[in-house]
């Protein structure tokens, strides 16, 4: 054989060897050797077939309950490793196309390439317009970096960075913290600062176009689109050696670095940055177009594509022990979310009134190798109930009281899980409490007291009432005695007698007989209305002047009288006391007119305001004069006082007066005046 063909069939020899060495390698991509065998022995490929909204993912993040959140160019999706939930603008999210996902504690940040909002209690808050390519959440801040540099997360807005120094900041992939200072990566260059917030000292480590970065103990790992992975370590920069420049971002899985691209597939380094493999299209997926790698708690890895969805490479070794933790995904009061704490990790009692009675719970566990395999028990105060698939509880109509709902979780005959606990507290009705029974007793005791108070009054009032009627019916009928016997003067009487005699004796007959006529109908009328209660007005008219004629015919001295009326009613319609008026009369014309030459004597009737008033007028010696001589005249001082008292009981208006008429001080008469009720017979 001549030398060149024997050259020939070397170098074909030596070229075969190569490549089934590289297809050996591989082929064995997805293997991690370990003393206790391979790590992942199988992969899964989750496509829009699955259940995706797109095969463009283009970043992946698990949150705290364990639900893996997938960002695409048309949505969200969450996936608990059997079941995908997909958000588009449609049911919440601000921008269907997600270029950033993080998670702290119950919050879910979201970022897209024109707005930034965050997910919590399950609904979605817009935030800020904003073009977003990395979210950190670093201790207690949320840093974002957006193609206008650095922003926190302030109450509800994202506040920028603000510094003296001249900095490229345009275009922000990531942030990381190392403890003491800040790691920015740029599409310029990759810089460290003091503080983010108010910095003082900022250094640009190198140029270039950083794309994320990686940290270990005492060293940086940046990845950049153009200078493959560099190491940042005592300030010095060193590049590791890698088989493309084009590199999208650097992950740890393990004891080993997976660096992704996303135009040249993965390429496994080693724990020294040394070459393991690389796991592309020849030998696993169908595309070299990886925009992100994640490691779930189950130690799973996940990598997005730009074309082909997600694959899972399962961990056969480290997710076989896993108890996966369970959280409240929901807690509803009468059907309406509690949207005003977090209610994983509420530590204090829940307080709730009265009619807040319904509670509805919903619980999750997330095993993503095991989805369909996790049972739940539940309590609420008392024992566990039986282990069941049934991952949410109504509580509905319970009685006020302190209340521990505690839930765990378990898969298939695994440990179980670590219980969770929400303490609620449900207030008695008002009418359950103690102030309420003492208000209700206190009032029963008040409500009876007073209907006690009211019948004593009652039966006080009407035994005053009784006596209050006896007194004054005992009153009445000692006056109504003392008017029968003062209703005509003994002395009157005796005087009509002897006049009757005189005018006989003298052959006065026609004088006689109308004497003898008026005093007939004189005593018939006292006789008649003696026993009665009320009179016409008309009657007690005529028996005034019945009697002021007799009197004007048994006087020496001769006087005139005359009686008027100006009332709106007929003297037949009006009723009034039997010899009301006489007394006033008698008293007028025997203290006031008698003594004296050209005596007038007028009464009047007249009615105003429903009452009847009555007027006695005389041109006598006067009311005080008189007096002196009253204590001689018992009768009529009697008769006068009687009446006084006959006029007040008939009501609490009635009014009397006595008044002495004057003129430049000289006595003109005398004016009787008195009101009682207007009474009529109808």
């Amino acid at each position: 054989m001549k030398l060149v063909d024997r050259i020939i069939f070397l170098l074909f020899i030596l070229s075969t060897n190569f490549l089934v060495a590289q297809q050996n390698s591989y082929s064995n991509a997805y293997f991690d050797s370990n003393p206790n065998g391979n790590r992942f022995n199988s992969y899964t490929n989750y496509t829009e077939k699955e259940g995706l909204l797109s095969n463009r993912i283009t970043c992946i993040i698990q949150d705290k309950l364990g639900y893996l959140w997938f960002g695409s160019n048309k949505g969200l999706t969450r996936f608990d490793g059997s079941d995908f939930k997909n958000f588009t603008k449609k049911n919440g999210i601000s921008a269907n196309y997600i270029s950033a996902l993080s998670n702290n504690n119950d919050s879910l940040f979201i970022g897209s390439p024109s707005s930034f909002s965050i997910r919590r209690n399950n609904s979605f808050k817009f935030v800020e317009n904003k073009e977003i390519f990395c979210i950190t959440p670093i201790e207690k801040t949320v840093f974002i970096g957006t193609s206008k540099g650095v922003y926190r997360l302030a109450k509800g807005f994202l506040a920028p960075l603000r510094t003296n120094f001249q900095i490229d900041l345009n275009q922000v992939n990531d942030i990381q913290f190392d403890g003491k200072n800040y790691w920015v990566a740029t599409n310029k260059a990759l810089w460290k600062i003091d503080y983010l917030r108010n910095p003082k000292s900022i250094d640009k480590i190198e140029s270039g176009n950083f794309t994320s970065l990686l940290l270990l103990k005492n060293k940086i790992v940046a990845s950049t689109l153009n200078s493959g992975i560099k190491i940042v370590h005592n300030e010095k920069v060193s590049t590791v050696s890698i088989s493309t420049n084009n590199i999208k971002g650097i992950r740890k899985i393990g004891n080993q670095y997976w660096a992704f691209s996303p135009s040249d597939g993965i390429e496994v380094l080693n724990n020294n940055f040394t070459f393991n493999r690389k796991i592309n299209k020849y030998n696993t997926f169908k595309t070299n177009a990886i925009t992100d790698i994640f490691e779930d708690s189950q130690r799973n890895v996940w990598v997005a594509t730009l074309y082909n969805g997600i694959f899972k490479f399962k961990d056969t070794i480290h997710g076989k022990s896993f108890t996966p933790s369970i959280s409240f995904e929901n807690i509803e009061v009468l059907h309406q979310p509690i949207d005003s704490i977090s209610f994983n990790g509420y530590d204090k009692v829940f307080e709730l009134p009265s009619h807040k009675n319904h509670l509805a719970f919903s619980y999750k566990a997330i095993d993503i190798n095991n989805p369909k395999n996790i049972v739940y028990r539940y309590k609420l105060n008392g024992d566990y109930s039986p282990w069941s698939n049934k991952s949410s509880v109504n509580l509905a109509n319970l009685s006020a009281g302190e209340y521990t709902f505690s839930v765990q979780s378990k898969v298939s005959n695994q440990q179980e899980s670590t219980p969770i606990h929400f303490q609620f507290y449900i207030d008695k009705p008002f009418y359950q409490k103690l102030w309420f029974k003492w208000s209700v007793g206190v009032f029963l005791l008040a409500i009876i007291g007073f209907f006690i108070f009211l019948y004593v009054k009652k039966l006080q009032g009407k035994n005053e009432e009784k006596i209050k009627q006896l007194q004054i019916e005992n009153h009445l009928l000692t006056l109504e005695q003392k008017a029968l016997q003062l209703q005509m003067n003994p002395h009157f009487v005796f005087n009509v007698l002897n006049g009757i005699k005189a005018l006989g004796n003298a052959g006065k007959v026609d004088d006689l007989n109308s004497t003898i006529s008026k005093f007939s109908s004189l005593l018939r009328s006292v006789l008649n209305t003696s026993r009665k209660d009320d009179i016409s007005l008309a009657e007690e008219i005529q028996t005034l002047d019945n009697y002021v004629c007799l009197e004007q015919q048994m006087s020496h001295d001769s006087f005139t009288y005359t009686i008027n009326t100006k009332l709106s009613l007929d003297t037949e319609e009006i009723m009034i006391p039997p010899m009301l008026v006489q007394p006033f009369v008698e008293n007028s014309i025997k203290h006031g007119i008698k003594s004296i030459k050209d005596g007038k004597l007028t009464i009047n009737f007249f009615d105003y305001k429903n009452f009847l008033h009555c007027e006695i007028i005389d041109n006598g010696i006067g009311i005080f004069h008189s007096q002196k001589a009253k204590n001689k005249k018992e009768h009529a001082s009697l008769a006068l006082k009687v009446t006084k008292e006959r006029i007040k009981n008939l009501g609490s208006e009635t009014s009397i007066n006595f008044t002495e008429l004057k003129e430049n001080q000289e006595i003109l008469g005398t004016k009787v005046w008195f009101k009682i009720p207007l009474k009529t017979d109808f």
